[in-house]
Order: C-alpha cells, then structure tokens, then sequence
C-alpha cells in the first residue's frame, strides 16, 4: 500500500511534466470537489499547465472551487460544463459535445485539444430511491456503470490525443470484490436489488469493461476503479436521505473518524491515480516512476486495468479468479455494447 509520503512525492512531480487537461463529472461537492482542490494544490506553482473542466448540474456550486483553483494556482483554467442527468446516455451525449467544442477553440498552452484525466465519480447516494430512468436503465446503475463506459467511449477520441498516455478513473467501489459463482454471474440490473447487489454489479462488469477497455487502448489509456474509502461529505447530510440516516450519521462519524479518511488525502490519492504508476497496458516504464508500477486486475505488471484500494493498492491476487474464463471478459463487454448501442438507436430515432 502506497504510504502518504510515496503518494505526495508522485504528485509532487505531476507539474513538471506535460500540462493536463482535466474532466471531472459529479465535481461540484464531494470526493470531485476534493480533487479538484487537490489538483490545484498540485499545480500552485505551475498553474498555466492546468485546465479542469467541472461536469455538474449546478454552475454556483462550481464557483466556489474555481475561485480556489485560479487563487491556489495562478494561470490555471477553470471551466463549467453543466449536466443536467448523468444517468441518461442523451445527456452524457451533450456533455461530451460542450467539452468536444470548448477544446476545438484551442488546446492548453498552445497543444491541441485533448483529455489527460477523466475522473468520474456520480451516484445517488445509497439510500436514495433509484428510478428506471426514461431510456430503460435503473438510475443507480447507469451513474456507476453504464453512462461512465458511454463518456470514456464518447471521449476516447480526446483522450487518444493526449501526448502520454491518458488516464480514466472511475470512483466508487474498485477492488470490493464479492463471491460470485460460476452459474449466476452478475451481468445487468440484478434480480434481487439491494445495495449490495448493485455494488457486487458494478465492480464486476467494471472490472472486465475496464480490462477490454485497457486491451483496446494498449499503450494508450489506463482504466482504474478505486474504493475511496469512508470520506465525509455532503452527501452524508443531504435531504435525499431519511432524517433518521441524516441523524445517526453525525453520532457515527465521531466514533469511526479514527478510520475516515479526510478530503484532502483523499484528493491527493486521486491525483496519485494520474501518475505512471497507473499505466496503460505494454507501456510500462519503471524509470522515475515513484512507488513502482501497479498490478493489474489480472496481475500484469502495468496491465492497463486496475482495482485499488482508499490508498491506491492493487489487490494482490487476480480478481474473479474462480470465475475467470476466457469468454467472461467478452460476455460482460458484449452485454455491455449492446445495451448501450440499443439506446443510442432510441437517441437517434427521437431526434
């Protein structure tokens, strides 16, 4: 497990490096607020080499970390990209067109238009009601699954042009991996929905999305899903939640903050995933890289696909091993093509 230290040395050598453009979705509160502030952070001294584009519903919320990032990193630029319902593969559509059309006007410091980082991190919380939403998915499970596959498809373009290799993050509950038996894999909305089974989904079709993905960009893009670990937020305390959740949060936040961990550790662990530690599948380079190069899901050094841990570590074992076949990794992708192409036939009929 990356320590503290390790982490902040890797960041620390982030700014002398080509510039970044970044694309964070859900940023406006929360972990992508954290991030945020600790790509600032980062880049205080360097912030020309900057460009963070804030993917959410409401543009005053994003205000307040623009004003932060522009006065912690002079030079840095800062851009609202408004979504209005993430979980709608149209929508998600609009949001890569504004980002499409803002780098077309010219990319950071004179480079062409690109994306460096895609941090994605929307949900609801876990104890909102989650709806079918208008193109057939459940809510829940299109904001971690499906429409972050659809924005890192819809953006790979972007993120090809980066002039090392890119990197896509998806947060939420990377490298928790539950029994799963060979006869029920969990492949789509699952029968018996609770919170449980929606996570044990998600992290097992990302795990091998992420993988086909990696295959597919070889040398190009990295794909990791981290579990952040516990970290307060707004969330917590939204009215989304029962006010007796809302009501015992605040008395068990005080007997587990020993094991929390805090924003701005949590941001920097995020950055940290940005680095070469994190490679794309075949460009491995152990030179200079701080910490070393992670194990993928399948236990390839620099596979291009990881499942880490709060502090960035990989699992040390190859995830789904007792159910890994050869056609697992392509079940999950083909399930996955499929559904989202049959709503982007619904999009193109309607419009």
């Amino acid at each position: 497990m990356p320590n503290l230290k390790t982490i902040q040395a890797g960041i620390a050598k982030l700014p002398f490096g080509p510039p970044k453009v970044v694309v964070l979705t859900g940023a406006t509160t929360g972990i992508g607020s954290y991030i945020a502030q600790a790509l600032a952070r980062t880049y205080a001294s360097h912030g020309s080499k900057l460009r963070v584009y804030i993917v959410g519903r409401k543009r005053e919320r994003a205000e307040a970390l623009f004003k932060f990032g522009k006065e912690t990193a002079p030079g840095s630029d800062w851009r609202f990209v408004e979504a209005r319902d993430l979980s709608l593969m149209a929508d998600v559509d609009l949001v890569v067109r504004e980002i499409e059309r803002l780098e077309g006007q010219g990319g950071l410091e004179g480079g062409k238009g690109r994306v460096d980082v895609l941090y994605m991190s929307q949900a609801l919380s876990p104890m909102q009601e989650s709806k079918v939403t208008p193109e057939g998915l459940d809510t829940q499970l299109s904001l971690l699954y499906y429409s972050r596959i659809h924005l890192i498809r819809r953006l790979t373009p972007l993120l090809l042009a980066a002039p090392t290799p890119a990197h896509c993050i998806s947060i939420f509950a990377g490298s928790m991996e539950s029994a799963v038996t060979p006869t029920s894999l969990p492949i789509g909305t699952p029968s018996q929905y609770t919170m449980t089974t929606i996570r044990n989904t998600t992290v097992f079709m990302k795990t091998f999305a992420f993988e086909a993905l990696a295959a597919q960009h070889a040398g190009k893009i990295s794909f990791t899903h981290i579990y952040p670990g516990l970290v307060d937020g707004p969330v917590f305390y939204s009215d989304v939640n029962p006010l007796w959740f809302r009501v015992l949060w605040r008395v068990v936040k005080v007997l587990v903050s020993w094991y929390m961990t805090s924003p701005e550790v949590c941001g920097d662990v995020m950055v940290f995933l940005s680095t070469g530690k994190y490679a794309a599948k075949g460009a491995a380079n152990e030179e200079g890289v701080v910490g070393g190069v992670a194990c993928s899901t399948q236990r390839e050094l620099g596979g291009g696909a990881y499942g880490v841990g709060q502090r960035g570590d990989e699992n040390k074992a190859v995830s789904y091993a007792n159910v890994r076949k050869e056609d697992t990794g392509e079940k999950v992708w083909k399930h996955t093509v499929r559904t989202l192409e049959e709503i982007e036939k619904k999009i193109t009929a309607s419009s």
